[in-house]
């Protein structure tokens, strides 16, 4: 591959690197304190191109013999260069197709992940919920609550939660997925919902729902999957931030 190539593909997967960190799209595939590294990796390949490309030209200026040297140089190792260099272009397309973030399909593949307890005490203590009707809580924060929390802190509380539908078999589903450092290492949260209304929501909607967690529903045989009924539900629009952490 000719440098020129190489370059301008440096620069492509540099500039593609700083505009997703800039406009918000790198939440699809990182957590939020990823941005500053994506803008840094992101700099620093164009500044590199545009330093190689400075090079080029000053040589390109030299006397005759010395661009004969330097691309003589350069042919020498071409033949090395050339497959693996051309690997550049694949992070570039992947990020202009900007593939949505994961969904229902992620939630229904995935084999699900029991909440871990929130510490090696025995009764599990969580502290106690706000004030207010309805509350908004993660949907990981409720669905920890409700398999480890012995108090019933949530019975009887009207709790808002934000996710989107996921359809498998006979049952509907609010859920999100969690990721620890990108979306390569996501894992659905989800509850169980009570209402042959969501039945008309197609997949992978965002909503908001305020429901109420049925006691006894989070247990080992539902893979501490809550039930909740639903008393009230809105569609809305993906968030720019789709994930939980």
């Amino acid at each position: 591959m000719k440098r020129e190539t190489q370059n301008i593909l440096l620069v492509l997967l540099g500039g593609a690197l700083l505009k997703i960190a800039l406009n918000g799209t790198y939440l699809r595939y990182v957590k939020p304190g990823q941005q500053a590294w994506l803008i840094a990796a992101g700099a620093v390949m164009v500044i590199l191109a545009f330093v190689s490309i400075a090079r080029d030209i000053i040589a390109a200026r030299r006397p005759e013999q010395v661009v004969a040297e330097v691309d003589g140089h350069d042919h020498s190792h071409g033949g090395v260069q050339s497959h693996s260099t051309w690997l550049l272009i694949l992070p570039v397309l992947a990020v202009f197709l900007a593939p949505p973030a994961l969904g229902e399909d992620a939630v229904n593949r995935a084999a699900g992940r029991t909440p871990p307890p929130p510490s090696s005490s025995q009764d599990f203590s969580f502290p106690a919920l706000p004030a207010g009707d309805p509350i908004d809580q993660r949907v990981m924060d409720f669905v920890e609550r409700a398999a480890w929390d012995k108090s019933g802190s949530l019975n009887d509380r009207n709790v808002r939660l934000t996710g989107f539908i996921v359809h498998n078999e006979n049952s509907t589903y609010l859920a999100r997925l969690a990721i620890g450092c990108c979306a390569a290492d996501a894992y659905p949260v989800k509850v169980k919902l009570d209402s042959p209304d969501v039945k008309a929501f197609v997949s992978d909607t965002w909503v908001k729902a305020v429901v109420r967690y049925q006691p006894g529903s989070s247990t080992k045989e539902s893979r501490h999957v809550p039930t909740v009924t639903l008393t009230d539900i809105q569609s809305i629009p993906e968030p720019p931030d789709p994930y939980e952490y």
